[in-house]
């Protein structure tokens, strides 16, 4: 399996991180997720499910910050498409809890905890990892599940996975 986006030299375009425009923002957040494709998908893959953390955000916060999770992409063939903006205009998917709900920002907006936000590193360029599960069957989530049950729900439907990291400025 493999991942492709288009990158600007492997930084996030600006579009989807820190610097969007005001009108691809919601409540000072970049909220338009980025496109992307998954080529490669092994026999047998009926689902992905991603994630998009940044650890290196660790220093800054504690933690690995979660700025993307989904799960239930149906799949058929051995390749998808992930359009942009498809965090907010895929309603066959449910999307997990990111890091905006934690007690440090204590964001209740499900439009903002619920989905995409893209990178702000406020210190200096971060690492963002993108990984990509292909998946033998639907997972049993509802929306706004939680990192850890993400993991615990995949634990015996993974046939195999990816990752890439991508950067966005600061």
């Amino acid at each position: 399996m493999n991942i492709k986006v288009i990158t600007d030299n492997m930084y996030i375009p600006k579009k989807f991180s820190k610097y969007a425009d005001d009108a691809d923002k919601y409540k000072g957040q970049p909220i338009v997720s980025f496109p992307f494709a998954v080529k490669g998908l092994p026999s047998g893959t009926k689902f992905l499910a991603f994630s998009l953390l940044d650890h290196d955000a660790v220093p800054v916060c504690g933690f690995s910050w979660i700025h993307w999770l989904v799960a239930n992409v149906k799949v058929s063939g051995d390749e998808i498409e992930i359009p942009e903006n498809f965090s907010k205009t895929s309603s066959a998917i449910v999307q997990g809890t990111n890091s905006f709900d934690s007690i440090f920002v204590g964001e209740t907006d499900t439009q903002i905890t619920q989905r995409y936000v893209g990178p702000t590193p406020p210190d200096k360029a971060h690492r963002y990892t993108l990984t990509v599960f292909a998946l033998s069957d639907k997972l049993g989530l509802q929306e706004g599940f939680y990192f850890n049950a993400f993991r615990d729900a995949m634990h015996d439907k993974i046939i195999d996975e990816v990752a890439i990291d991508l950067w966005a400025e600061s």
